[in-house]
C-alpha cells in the first residue's frame, strides 16, 4: 500500500522510515517535498525483520523514481527505547525488531549513513520543520499511536534526558483504574490514553473498535459516541496537565490515528488544561502531516548537511 506522490525538487534523496508497533511508514523526502511514500505492516519475526525494511526502503526508491546510488542517507525513528548503540530495546511493541543491528543491516545493504531514533523524538521533528509545529519555540509532540509517544522540541533541537536517551515519558503516571503496563507502572499515560484506549473503551460502549465509524457516529450526534470520546478527551487531557507543568511547552501537536477524532475530544482535553494552574495553556492543534510525520522526522534527522530545505 502507498501513498500519493508529489513533484520532486531537487537535493539529496533522504529516506525516512517510521517503525510503529502496528504499521511502520517509509519516505523518500528530496528537497522540501515528500516524492514517494509506503506503508506496511510492522514484522513481528526476527527472522524476516531485516529483510523487511531493507525491501521498504528498495520499494520506496523505486516508486520515487530514483536508483539506489542516488540515496543519501536513511533515518529511523522506532518505537523505544533506543539504546545508546541505536539498538531498539522494546520487545513488548517491537519484539521483531528488539535487538537487531538494524542501523548495521542497512548500511551494509545500501552503503549510505543511517541513523536512529525514537519514533516520538522523530515526529516532533517532522512537525518542527514542515508541520502544525513550525515556529514554536518549545514544541510537545504526543503521538496516540499504538501507545503514547511524547517528545519536546526546544529551539530545534529535540530534548534529552541526563543520559543523552530519549525519555519515555509516555508511561508518566497519570490518574485512572489500575492497569498494569509493561512498563511496571499500574497506570500510566500509554495505558489510559494511547489508540488502544481509546477502542477498547469504544468497544465497551458500542461494540466496535473502528475509529472512523466513532467519530462518524459523533458528528452525527450519536449520545454514546460523544461520551466516549469525552472520556477519552479527559484522560488525554489530564496527560498533558502533567506533561505541560514539567516542559511548559507552548504549542502541543497531537498526532497518531487517535487524532483524527480531536474534533470531538478537544473540548474535554482543554477543559482539563483550562483548571491547570501550574502552567500556561499551551495552543493545542492536530498533526498537519497526518501518518507521515515521523517518516518525515526521521529523514530530516538524517540529511546531510543542506541536503533539505529549510522551513
Amino acid at each position: 500500500m502507498t501513498g500519493p506522490l508529489l513533484p520532486p525538487t531537487t537535493g539529496v534523496p533522504v529516506v525516512g522510515i517510521d517503525i510503529g508497533g502496528t504499521a511502520s511508514r517509509t519516505v523518500v523526502v528530496r528537497g522540501d517535498e515528500v516524492v514517494a511514500s509506503h506503508i506496511d505492516s510492522t514484522p513481528a519475526s526476527p527472522s524476516l525483520a531485516l529483510d523487511a525494511v531493507a525491501g521498504w526502503v528498495e520499494h520506496v526508491v523505486e516508486r520515487a523514481g530514483l536508483e539506489l546510488g542516488e540515496l543519501g542517507a536513511i533515518g529511523i525513528g522506532a518505537s523505544g527505547p533506543v539504546d545508546a548503540g541505536g539498538v531498539i530495546r522494546n520487545p513488548d511493541t517491537l519484539p521483531g525488531l528488539t535487538g537487531l543491528d538494524v542501523v548495521g543491516s542497512l548500511t551494509n545493504t545500501f552503503g549510505v549513513p543511517v541513523v536512529i531514533d525514537n519514533d516520538a523524538a522523530a515526529a516532533a521533528i517532522g512537525e518542527h520543520w514542515k508541520g502544525a509545529g513550525r515556529g514554536a519555540s518549545a514544541l510537545l509532540v504526543l503521538t496516540l499511536g499504538t501507545g503514547v509517544g511524547v517528545a519536546v522540541v526546544r529551539q530545534g533541537r529535540p530534548f534529552r534526558g541526563g543520559d543523552g536517551l530519549h525519555p519515555e515519558a509516555g508511561h508518566l503516571t497519570v490518574p485512572g483504574a489500575p492497569a498494569l503496563c509493561y512498563c511496571g507502572r499500574q497506570t500510566c499515560l500509554e495505558q489510559t490514553a494511547s489508540r488502544a484506549s481509546l477502542q477498547n473503551l469504544a468497544e465497551q460502549a458500542r461494540g466496535s473498535t473502528d475509529l472512523r465509524e466513532l467519530n462518524a457516529a459523533a458528528t452525527e450526534g450519536e449520545a454514546v459516541a460523544l461520551e466516549v470520546l469525552t472520556e477519552y478527551g479527559r484522560r488525554v487531557g489530564d496527560g498533558l496537565v502533567e506533561l505541560s507543568t514539567q516542559h511548559r511547552p507552548d504549542v502541543v501537536v497531537l498526532a497518531g490515528s487517535a487524532a483524527q477524532c480531536f474534533a470531538h475530544f478537544g473540548a474535554a482535553l482543554q477543559g482539563q488544561l483550562a483548571a491547570m494552574t501550574s502552567a500556561d495553556a499551551p495552543d493545542v492543534r492536530v498533526t498537519s502531516l497526518g501518518d507521515l510525520a515521523g517518516a518525515i522526522g526521521a529523514a530530516r534527522l538524517a540529511a546531510p548537511a543542506g541536503s533539505l530545505a529549510c522551513a
